[in-house]
């Protein structure tokens, strides 16, 4: 089967509101005016038609433009194709974002353009500092203790509540998060081997800092400034390093004995690098956008690893443009969540983009009691809010990972606290990848609508309601337990009519309830992201019959499913080894669905369920859970199949034992029932 000033980074940079209308949600009416002004040398346009487009630019790089210099006032040339069929000119020099606004205006009126608009920068505000966190070696995540953005206690740490969440699901290695920002430290001890291929969307070298423009190296070099060097009245500011860090909120290396913990403990991250020295161009922002989530970038190869969930903390005040508006419609009809911060102005959320966006999830921030953090825009556009942190108190941001250099990267794998909007997105963007992972058919409107509905109300006398800082608190365990099936707790048993034979004597007490499956679900949790039932009595393919008794589990029989029976049990010493007899019956080849247990969520064994390991009838089989003696754990039993061809795993009598089983003797007749559960239960 093919298988299935304190410590603070704020991602909102200044430039200029823009004058030309576009498609925004609920975006107060604003004169068009300067919010912060950050110069640009750059415009993007798109044409009417093939004819204007060559009319027009001719598509030859550096060539001098006449009518769109004319119409500009300025000699202006060609610098690139983007996406979404726009093109991106140069100006001779960096003008204010109202002047570029005005020959944007005048190019707009020419026949043939559809529209016209600045290429605006956002930027990684420089202000922010790092307060450093050096990793302590000890077992499993040693900085855990000081998330408290990942916990929930009522208006102490008014967090992600994951710890109660990850019980549930602990994410998937199929679904990837797109990290679109200052590019990612690959070789940070905590992301290591969490990434897949990026790219750098960086085409002005200045911007990009690493000696060239696009390539497929997405990692950060650094992006400090000296004073004053982008065009305006600053201070020299050093790297932030601020991909990174988000990259670790979302997917850093989970239980690996060092650092910090992500969200998602399995999901993979796609570095995007679109900010640099001085912020970043729209244009190379939405062409990072939209190639992170497989549409088509020229010039660019195809992105092997679309993105499940689109992560964007930056933006800059300004109402939200048509080509990024454009660009997000385009990558929300492709099935992508697009997760963006709200901002850090302490303002209004309508008058900055990509917030003000339609289709997005725009996320404020709260601090650790849950009041609405004192940087974080609000408004109607925002639709919820997750943990930004105050760094007033260092204890109180937001812990990541990060690097110590002040301008290259100094390899040092250090984490410190940072407190934003940026902060907050994340967490949210990681949530909304443990939902794509156990809903991998959502959209992104039902992705948003499981957020709102299951967002923990803001604590009494919050600075936070539902009116400026969306539905809620977003909640992990809440949102998850939505999506696991409750099953009936209540038992039918038979009567019996006929006297019973003489007992046996008893047997050892079982560690497990209902080993069997004889008293139904009772003493186990079943799940099946189809919403199957699995402890059944009745139903069975044609020939399949329990090992024993009335009842046994059918795992798989399904396409794209994950399903598992899950019970707390106290693993005996002197009888460590899991046992349960199974039947596989499958028609796949092997590599593409599987049979598991898992330990407390995590997974100590698999195997293939394939044609070539069909059983043909009941085997034993045996896990040693040797080193969980006399630890109280969640055991799960599980199946996992990928989009085409049928495998089943059915199992019975479950039970402790000294040592493993050798498999019983086949039954003769190799019986091998591949209905699917649809087949049999229509």
């Amino acid at each position: 089967m093919k298988k299935f000033w304190f410590l603070t980074i704020i991602l909102v940079s200044s430039y200029f509101l823009m004058v030309f209308p576009a498609l925004t949600k609920g975006q107060s009416t604003v004169e068009a005016e300067v919010l912060a002004a950050l110069p640009t040398d750059q415009i993007i346009v798109q044409f009417t038609d093939p004819a204007a487009e060559a009319r027009l630019i001719g598509l030859t790089e550096g060539q001098f433009l006449p009518l769109l210099s004319q119409a500009a006032g300025v000699s202006v040339t060609y610098f690139r194709p983007m996406s979404g069929d726009a093109h991106v000119l140069k100006l001779p020099t960096a003008v204010p974002p109202k002047e570029a606004a005005q020959m944007a205006a005048e190019m707009a009126k020419l026949d043939g353009v559809v529209y016209a608009e600045p290429d605006l920068i956002k930027t990684v505000d420089g202000r922010a500092h790092q307060t450093l966190l050096a990793p302590e070696l000890t077992p499993n995540d040693t900085a855990f203790n000081q998330q408290w953005h990942y916990h929930y206690t009522a208006g102490t740490s008014e967090g992600l509540n994951l710890v109660n969440a990850w019980n549930l699901y602990t994410g998937s290695n199929s679904t990837v998060v797109a990290v679109i920002d200052t590019g990612v430290l690959l070789g940070h001890n905590d992301l290591a081997g969490k990434t897949v291929a990026g790219y750098d969307f960086i085409a002005d070298v200045f911007v990009a800092n690493d000696g060239n423009g696009r390539d497929n190296n997405p990692a950060d070099p650094g992006d400090w400034i000296l004073a004053n060097e982008c065009g305006f009245a600053h201070s020299a500011q050093d790297s932030s390093w601020h991909g990174t860090h988000v990259a670790g909120t979302i997917g850093a290396a989970t239980n690996n004995n060092l650092g910090v913990a992500g969200v998602n403990w399995n999901a993979r991250i796609l570095p995007v690098r679109v900010l640099g020295k001085c912020g970043g161009y729209i244009s190379d922002i939405v062409d990072g956008m939209r190639w992170s989530a497989g549409l088509a970038v020229t010039g660019v190869p195809a992105n092997a690893n679309p993105a499940d969930v689109l992560n964007l903390s930056l933006g800059g005040p300004g109402s939200c443009s048509t080509t990024e508006q454009n660009a997000i419609n385009a990558i929300v009809a492709a099935g992508s969540v697009v997760v963006v911060a709200a901002g850090n102005d302490n303002a209004n959320a309508a008058n900055y983009s990509p917030a003000s966006c339609n289709n997005v999830i725009t996320v404020a921030a709260n601090d650790r009691t849950g009041d609405r953090a004192f940087y974080s825009n609000f408004g109607s556009v925002v639709e919820v809010t997750a943990p930004g942190g105050e760094t007033n108190v260092e204890a109180n941001g937001i812990l990541s990972t990060l690097d110590s250099g002040t301008q290259g990267p100094a390899n040092d794998h250090s984490y410190a606290f940072y407190q934003g909007t940026s902060m907050a997105t994340p967490h949210v963007a990681g949530l909304a990848s443990l939902i794509m992972g156990l809903r991998p058919a959502y959209t992104p409107a039902q992705v948003l609508a499981l957020l709102e509905d299951t967002a923990r109300p803001f604590p009494g006398g919050s600075t936070c309601t539902t009116s400026n800082c969306g539905a809620g608190i977003v909640d992990a365990y809440q949102a998850l337990t939505q999506l696991n099936v409750v099953f009936d707790t209540a038992v039918y048993l038979p009567v019996i009519y006929k006297p019973a034979p003489p007992a046996p004597p008893p047997p050892p007490p079982s560690p497990i309830v209902n080993p069997g499956f004889e008293s139904g679900p009772t003493g186990w949790t079943q799940y099946s992201a189809h919403g199957w039932p699995l402890i059944l009595s009745s139903g069975f393919p044609s020939g399949v019959a329990p090992h024993a008794g009335s009842w046994a589990v059918w795992l798989g029989g399904e396409y794209d499913e994950v399903s598992y029976i899950q019970q707390s049990v106290t693993v005996p010493a002197a009888t460590p080894y899991l046992s349960y007899w199974h039947w596989i019956a499958s028609q796949d080849i092997c590599g593409f669905d599987f049979g598991f247990v898992q330990v407390n969520s995590v997974t100590i064994h698999d195997y293939d369920l394939c044609d070539s390991t069909s059983t043909g009838g009941w085997v034993r089989h045996s896990v040693n859970l040797g080193a969980y003696s006399g630890q109280t754990v969640a055991i799960r039993i599980g199946a996992a199949t990928d989009s085409s061809l049928n495998s089943n795993l059915f199992v019975d009598d479950v039970s402790f034992q000294a040592s493993a089983s050798a498999p019983t003797t086949l039954p003769p007749s190799g019986y091998n029932p591949t209905q699917s559960k649809q087949a049999v239960n229509p």
